[in-house]
């Protein structure tokens, strides 16, 4: 179904888009956008990346984008580190907005995960994946005992929001995983490896940053 939002919608100027239904797919680009997006006026989005470790995540959210709403975003390169994917569009913002993103400074606003999501847990899996895919990562802790080498494997998700990060945290509870909340309720760690391989088993990650480095610890 495609809807034109604007109150004069016989304007030229407003981008006609796909509506998109409630969906995993939507939950989990909500994520995305909670994650490293930014809504800092009325008619675009902007996502933003690391050009070297995300390059082919950013193509992921790309197609997410088109998949979900039928209108192409624009991927550009903001000096030597930065990658953002562009969506110019009103109606997109005032759908966003609509499903629960904020336009504006979000830590500001003390934003956490919309209503819709937390009442279907396919959902809010979608959208802590797509979160942790942007915001989150995966690391390898080594530590000699004994003259032998360990490497360990952490997590960390980071938020200036205390409402969202505690949200995580309470979706992490729900499917038996133990968060540990440091830095003034900014930060997420998840210590031991049952719960780090607990996490991907669950949420999964279609980020190779992070599922590659998995794959690297697991190898070793």
């Amino acid at each position: 179904m495609s809807v034109n939002l604007l109150k004069y919608p016989k304007k030229s100027h407003r981008k006609r888009i796909k509506i998109p239904k409630e969906s995993v797919r939507l939950a989990e680009l909500m994520g995305i956008e909670f994650g490293d997006g930014g809504i800092g006026n009325s008619w675009q989005i902007i996502i933003t990346l690391n050009a070297e470790k995300d390059a082919k995540y950013a193509r992921y959210v790309q197609r997410l984008i088109l998949e979900l709403f039928g209108i192409n975003a624009a991927v550009r390169k903001r000096g030597e580190r930065t990658l953002q994917i562009v969506s110019s569009s009103t109606s997109l913002v005032d759908f966003l907005v609509k499903k629960g993103a904020i336009r504006g400074n979000k830590i500001k606003q003390h934003f956490d995960i919309p209503d819709w999501v937390r009442k279907n847990r396919k959902y809010e899996k979608a959208f802590v994946r797509g979160l942790v895919d942007t915001d989150g990562c995966l690391y390898i802790h080594r530590h000699t005992v004994k003259g032998v080498l360990y490497k360990n494997i952490g997590f960390c998700f980071t938020s200036g929001s205390r409402n969202l990060l505690n949200s995580v945290a309470d979706i992490f509870r729900e499917f038996g995983i133990k968060p540990h909340i440091t830095d003034g309720c900014r930060r997420i760690y998840l210590y031991d490896k049952d719960s780090v391989v607990k996490y991907l088993h669950t949420f999964g990650s279609v980020n190779p940053r992070i599922s590659n480095l998995y794959k690297k610890w697991k190898g070793a």
